[in-house]
């Protein structure tokens, strides 16, 4: 109380009389935050007519924000704490009050230091306030005012040794609401390829998890997640699913042996899947914002579907809560609680593709496979022999290559009790996932 009685003695030698703005402007720096939490705003004053040799105010503030600490620019250039040639002000004065704080300022009490006429953004004060955790998502407002204190501080700038009204404009502080954990999954678009002449085609689908990052909104991130259950459509008349296994960091679980409950489920029209990473809650997941694999699905073709379609067709993986009984829904587990999962559906596209037929291990394309085809194959490799232009035929063992050891897995299969050639085998036919240059020419299918 004697410091204010201080300053109010020296202001009160200093100003004359009150009178218009004269071009000094006084802001607020508007910001944002979310209940329960703080955050700071910049008081600044734009020096306009006259060189300012002091200042004081008072910031109103509502009953949701707090002030709790003002700090005057901590050495900052064009600031209170460096604005006496780069030493502090002669006199700063701040009180703090529920409904908002005050500062006085004597730059120098002999006049050896001002604020230049022209000077814009000055940083009087740095303000933390404190949010109530009770207020609600909106628009609130600090203002300049003439009301804190005993006697009230007024909102004034000193020109000249004389007090100025400063134009004010206040600040807007948005509370925002804090969004829980957000969950995505996530569904590929994929390519596959198949052959008009039989339509068979299969392909994996990794299904990813990822989580947003709200921690710019004041939520925690990343989230321990507990388990999840999930559901996945898909067109029953064009598509089938053949297998669905937990993968990534659910499969890693137990140090490899897996989560504490699992359950897959297929049907015609999709598949769902459940997990439970440990009952009693001693492991959890996180899940990062790039996507984690949770899952491979291996779908295939319905038989004779897309046989003798030379045009291609596209289908969708969408997600569901309707599949099973009761349905499985679409959810994340995070503290015990369930949380909606946002959901990105995939879309596969089936191309066309010409292949043509053969059959393993017919290197001389006679039809049939005995010794006559290790044979032509030893003559190809190293004598410069007939060949036809079919890797699919010559390449016995399946293992992508021609040499060597083809013309071996003949012999093994025909003499020594070796394993037999892998589809096509022993009729013709094309390959899982043939390519048209796997076989270019091949007369003997």
């Amino acid at each position: 109380m004697r410091r204010f009685f201080q300053f109010a003695v020296i202001f009160t030698f200093m100003v004359t009389f009150p009178f218009s703005a004269n071009g000094q402007t006084m802001h607020v720096g508007n910001a944002s935050s979310t209940a329960g939490s703080s955050f700071s705003t910049d008081f600044t004053l734009d020096a306009g007519g006259g060189d300012a040799q002091g200042w004081s105010f008072g910031a109103c503030n509502p009953s949701e924000l707090t002030p709790t600490n003002v700090a005057d620019g901590d050495g900052a250039a064009n600031s209170t704490s460096t604005v006496k040639n780069g030493s502090p002000a002669d006199f700063v004065e701040v009180s703090l009050f529920p409904e908002g704080w005050t500062q006085g300022v004597v730059i120098c009490f002999t006049g050896c230091g001002v604020i230049a006429a022209g000077t814009t953004g000055f940083l009087m004060a740095t303000t933390t306030y404190d949010v109530d955790g009770a207020a609600s998502p909106a628009d609130y407002t600090i203002d300049y005012c003439s009301t804190l204190g005993t006697p009230p501080v007024s909102t004034v700038v000193v020109v000249g040794g004389s007090s100025n009204s400063p134009t004010t404009s206040s600040g807007t502080i948005t509370i925002q609401d804090v969004p829980p954990p957000t969950f995505t999954y996530n569904a590929p678009d994929k390519n596959a390829t198949y052959s008009p002449d039989d339509g068979n085609a299969s392909f994996s689908a990794e299904i990813t998890v990822s989580e947003t990052d709200n921690s710019a909104l004041g939520a925690p991130f990343p989230n321990e997640t507990q388990g999840f259950s999930m559901g996945l459509a898909h067109d029953s008349a064009l598509l089938e699913a053949t297998s669905v296994a937990f993968s990534g960091p659910v499969a890693a679980l137990d140090g490899g042996n897996g989560p504490g409950f699992a359950e897959t489920s297929i049907y015609t029209d999709g598949w769902t899947a459940g997990v439970v990473y440990s009952f009693i809650g001693a492991e959890t997941i996180t899940f990062s914002t790039g996507g984690d694999t949770a899952i491979i699905a291996e779908y295939s073709t319905v038989a004779g579907a897309l046989a003798g379609d030379e045009d291609g067709e596209t289908t969708t993986l969408s997600w569901s809560s309707g599949l099973g009984s009761p349905p499985v829904t679409n959810v994340m587990v995070v503290a015990g609680n369930s949380l909606a999962a946002n959901l990105n559906d995939g879309t596969i596209t089936f191309e066309a593709v010409s292949v043509t037929p053969f059959l393993r291990s017919d290197a001389n394309a006679d039809s049939r496979n005995d010794v006559a085809d290790a044979i032509w194959m030893l003559s190809d490799l190293f004598l410069g022999g007939p060949t036809y232009n079919c890797l699919g035929a010559n390449d016995a063992n399946a293992d992508g290559f021609y040499d060597t050891a083809d013309p071996i897995h003949v012999i093994n299969y025909q003499f020594l009790d070796g394993s037999a050639p892998s589809a096509p085998f022993p009729d013709c036919g094309v390959a899982p996932d043939q390519e048209p240059e796997d076989c270019l020419e091949y007369p003997g299918c």
